[in-house]
């Protein structure tokens, strides 16, 4: 089968893969996303309105998803990746064109989010969600200022970080934190962000993901690199978590 990737709303979805190559099984939609990104009950209702079952499996970093495609273990029919996993994947061959005309509200997204670097007049993708990656931190553990990416290497905190499970982002934090681009491609500022990660090893409690954001919640760490949304989440199951975007940049 052929592999697309994810759209905006799961009304898009029906719109986008139905029109094209999918499943042997036509009545069935295989989707791969990633943890928490989509209500249960939505696809319940597509699957009403549609009369089309959708077999729905989650991951919780680009790599994984990349790594079980790869294998040819799996095979879906609409997938979630972030920018720069996407223009991987097309170079790859691992993911098929979509035809924007089977996709009528496509017109509905702003134009600020369309034709991007990573895939051009949005041949293989359309927007799904936007966030960023900040510190989510305990205002009862953290009496400072949380400003720089600087208080993740704070010995002070040891055992009390968790740093996000994903290559591309602890890496950018590190670059960030040192001043660098996190698109850089000089060897010598890769391999000091690198080494800056190793150093901060003993002080951080975990690498994780989705679990960061219950871990937060019940006080079990003070400091955590996290995305916007799971941080929004976070915050709603403790009032004495906050969110900050570091002065560096993220």
């Amino acid at each position: 089968m052929t592999k697309k990737v994810g759209v905006l709303f799961l009304a898009l979805i029906m719109i986008s893969v139905m029109l094209l190559p999918g499943c042997d099984d036509e009545n069935t939609l295989y989707v791969y996303n990633w943890g928490d990104y989509m209500d249960m009950e939505v696809i319940k209702m597509f699957e009403k309105e549609t009369g089309i079952k959708v077999r729905y499996q989650t991951y919780t970093t680009n790599e994984d998803m990349y790594v079980k495609l790869k294998s040819g273990s799996a095979k879906y029919d609409v997938i979630f990746p972030s920018d720069y996993m996407l223009d991987r994947m097309v170079q790859e061959g691992l993911v098929q064109k979509i035809d924007l005309n089977n996709i009528p509200n496509f017109a509905l997204i702003n134009d600020i989010f369309k034709d991007p670097e990573y895939d051009p007049g949005n041949q293989y993708s359309v927007p799904y969600l936007w966030g960023t990656v900040g510190i989510l931190y305990n205002k009862k553990m953290v009496q400072e200022p949380v400003d720089s990416w600087n208080i993740l290497w704070d010995k002070k905190y040891e055992k009390k970080i968790l740093m996000v499970d994903s290559q591309r982002d602890s890496l950018g934090v590190a670059l960030k934190r040192l001043g660098y681009s996190m698109n850089t491609t000089n060897t010598k500022e890769v391999d000091e962000a690198k080494n800056s990660l190793i150093e901060q090893k003993p002080l951080v409690l975990a690498y994780i993901v989705d679990e960061a954001r219950d871990k937060m919640a019940n006080e079990e760490a003070a400091l955590a690199v996290v995305w916007s949304g799971e941080a929004i989440l976070a915050m709603e199951m403790n009032e004495d978590l906050a969110f900050a975007y570091p002065k560096e940049g993220s």
